[in-house]
């Protein structure tokens, strides 16, 4: 079978063997040729990557093609096969894949061919597995996605709510809703509100408040932002609300004479029929 260069090579060492017109034995050749064509370095690296291989990406058939063929160049796999089989089931079970090793590892099965055959099914049913529960992720999100669409004619557009002026530097007003057991405003209210707007909401508050920075849980008064007290005990708002003038109500008279000249008046309709 050798040809070529190897045929050369052959006709050499043979020449160098049979001085002593001694036989050639099958062993004393496959030295001769292992150290011209396959020294102990390279069989020293197959070995080494038989020890290291894993399964990966590749599928069980062609991780245990690689895994033969690897076998063929290890020190350990050169004996009768009864003395290492159970070291070459081992080995090949470290390097599969978890959910194919968590189904035939605990098989215990110490027959190379049985344990290749074992590890297809595992992976024909991980791979069904796998396809049911893609199925069953996509399903709601598409029962979802319908339950989204109006359902009439009556469906508000909620872009078409007023917008919030974003030039104050005030907060907006709280808006009216549902209270927790303590009587305290529900954040929910404020956020979904705005959310629908198209409005950045406060991570922290709930709430858009524009350029304010967000004074929610700090120990600070929501009016002047000094610490210590709340806004409605503010001696700064109390003092601006004393200076304010006091508005007094003013109370007008009308005479019956009086009345035909305003032509704004309201009047009653027993009114004008008396006036007819």
């Amino acid at each position: 079978m050798l040809q070529g260069e190897a045929q050369h090579w052959w006709v050499g060492v043979r020449r160098i063997l049979q001085q002593d017109n001694a036989g050639i034995t099958w062993d004393i050749f496959k030295t001769e040729f292992y150290k011209m064509y396959f020294p102990q370095s390279a069989r020293n690296a197959k070995e080494s990557e038989l020890m290291h291989l894993k399964q990966e990406t590749m599928t069980v058939d062609e991780y245990a093609r690689k895994f033969e063929d690897l076998c063929h160049f290890s020190r350990v796999c050169q004996g009768a096969p009864e003395q290492f089989v159970e070291w070459k089931c081992a080995r090949f079970e470290d390097g599969l894949r978890e959910e194919i090793l968590n189904t035939v590892g605990p098989m215990e099965i110490r027959n190379f061919a049985e344990l290749v055959n074992k590890c297809r099914l595992a992976e024909q049913c991980s791979r069904k597995w796998a396809s049911a529960r893609n199925a069953r992720r996509e399903q709601p999100r598409r029962d979802f996605n319908r339950n989204l669409a109006p359902q009439n004619r009556s469906f508000k557009n909620f872009s078409q709510a007023p917008r919030p002026n974003l030039t104050s530097n005030n907060p907006p007003a709280r808006l009216s809703g549902n209270r927790n057991n303590n009587g305290n405003q529900m954040q929910d209210n404020g956020k979904r509100l705005y959310q629908a707007q198209g409005y950045p909401v406060c991570p922290k508050c709930g709430k858009f408040h524009g350029n304010v920075p967000c004074r929610f849980g700090s120990n600070v008064c929501y009016y002047c932002g000094n610490e210590g007290h709340m806004a409605r005990n503010c001696q700064l708002r109390t003092a601006q609300n004393a200076q304010k003038p006091p508005q007094h109500g003013r109370v007008f008279t009308m005479t019956a004479d009086d009345a035909p000249k305003y032509d704004s008046l309201i009047r009653d309709d027993d009114d004008e029929r008396n006036d007819q």
